[in-house]
């Protein structure tokens, strides 16, 4: 039941409406009816926009599970790409079963290994929530708008990779680290070695070798920022202590 809630508020949050998969009509009681309806393996969603037009363009939603895992898979009614996500059982379980009663609190859990972490409900939750949104809600959406002639959301992650890849040589090393920390494919786009060989090239002037010990451009560019920050630290103390 906690994988069919988590999906449909956040296809709900996106503008999403169930229908009836037969009748391609609006389910009046889609906001409260998800646990009733767990059992069946296949949900659609539609926009109201296109619902107000006639049209029967959906997107259906499967839940496979795969051992400790369940991965959702999305596609178009009748299309041929599909979108899926993979989530965590027992970790989406732990949070959304303490998030609302602890959003705001630091809880100290166990692991399967034994060993305690400190957690927080609240962020946990928003990164299951836009894992979903990202991997599959949105390109849901793009595929669904395009088919029937919306206009597609402003998506970063809808453009090609080139496109994408061309963006990301604009912006600064740092905000490129930063980038790399928003998703899964974000992060294999921005950790790019022919990517950082020109940030090391730009911040740096030169290109060295990345062969000796088989490190990436991104391995030497942090090693040689970390080297700029404690000479320029050092550099400052000097001059302190030592004014000319």
């Amino acid at each position: 039941m906690l994988f069919g809630l988590t999906i449909c508020a956040v296809l709900l949050d996106s503008g999403f409406v169930e229908t009836n998969p037969v009748s391609k009509s609006l389910n009046a009681n889609s906001n409260s009816n998800v646990e009733s309806k767990w059992c069946i393996p296949t949900l659609c969603y539609t926009l109201p926009k296109i619902i107000s037009t006639g049209k029967n363009e959906t997107v259906m939603i499967r839940f496979q599970s795969v051992g400790s895992y369940c991965r959702i898979y999305g596609c178009l009614v009748g299309g041929t790409t599909v979108h899926s996500v993979l989530l965590d059982k027992d970790s989406l379980s732990l949070f959304s079963s303490v998030v609302w009663a602890n959003c705001e609190r630091v809880l100290v859990v166990m692991k399967a290994t034994n060993t305690a972490t400190k957690i927080q409900p609240k962020k946990e939750v928003l990164k299951y929530w836009k894992q979903i949104k990202d991997e599959l809600v949105l390109p849901l959406l793009t595929d669904l708008c395009e088919i029937a002639g919306l206009e597609t959301p402003p998506c970063f992650m809808g453009l090609p990779d080139e496109l994408k890849f061309k963006i990301l040589e604009s912006v600064s090393a740092f905000y490129l680290a930063r980038v790399s920390c928003v998703s899964s494919r974000l992060r294999c786009l921005a950790s790019s070695d022919e990517l950082w060989k020109r940030k090391y090239d730009e911040h740096f002037g030169e290109v060295v070798s990345v062969h000796n010990g088989g490190r990436t451009y991104k391995e030497i560019f942090v090693n040689a920022w970390d080297w700029e920050e404690y000479q320029t630290q050092y550099s400052s103390k000097a001059w302190v202590l030592h004014p000319l």
